[in-house]
């Protein structure tokens, strides 16, 4: 015969089969946490990626780098960038506000001059051709050291007649000028502290900014 249980142990173990609730709402809970650390501690690294990608638009239909599987613009501008014999004194970012090809003064202007040498002028027409392929609009602007300059009334003028130059370049090569901007920052945006001659010389600079559409 069966042994008969009554009403109160039947609840009792009515109440042990079920306790692997417990345990299994406390597992959800705890995976529902880690999901939004998860999420919150990639949502910056999201935005950031969104605002870089949105500092280039991709090469414009019908160009020749289209359907050759070639490198992305900026991959382009570095690799032009490192195949040129000015390569080490030029470098690429990409910033908030675009993309920077950014040139060391001291390669491409004498001293307290803004005019292009030879081998400037050389680089510069190379560099061209790949800033004529993309549709976006460039921004020249021209940066100096604090040191004034003994040929201009002030790093203001320098820095202007520099990009100026550099503008002037593109355009007399076939850039449209209704896309071109030139800036001079003078002196006020370094990038690096003048402790030391080469110091200041990586101050004096000329960057090409290629702005988002």
């Amino acid at each position: 015969m069966g042994q008969l249980i009554d009403e109160e142990d039947c609840e009792v173990c009515v109440v042990f089969d079920q306790e692997w609730i417990f345990t299994y709402g406390d597992l959800v809970t705890l995976l529902l946490c880690f999901f939004i650390l998860l999420f919150s501690s990639c949502k910056y690294e999201t935005m950031k990626f969104k605002s870089l990608a949105a500092s280039f638009k991709p090469l414009p239909a019908g160009t020749p780098y289209m359907n050759e599987g070639k490198d992305s613009i900026v991959e382009q501008i570095a690799q032009q960038l490192e195949e040129s014999e000015l390569g080490d004194d030029a470098n690429i970012n990409v910033e908030e506000k675009g993309v920077v090809v950014s040139f060391k003064a001291s390669a491409y202007f004498k001293t307290d001059s803004a005019k292009l040498n030879p081998k400037a002028v050389k680089e510069m027409a190379r560099f061209s051709k790949l800033i004529f392929l993309l549709p976006n609009k460039i921004q020249i602007e021209g940066h100096t050291e604090k040191k004034p300059p003994e040929n201009w009334d002030s790093t203001w003028e320098l820095g202007g007649a520099r990009a100026s130059k550099v503008a002037r370049f593109f355009i007399e090569n076939g850039f449209d000028p209704t896309k071109i901007t030139v800036k001079s920052f003078g002196a006020t945006r370094p990038r690096f502290r003048e402790a030391s001659p080469s110091q200041r010389s990586l101050n004096n600079r000329v960057e090409v900014v290629v702005l988002p559409e």
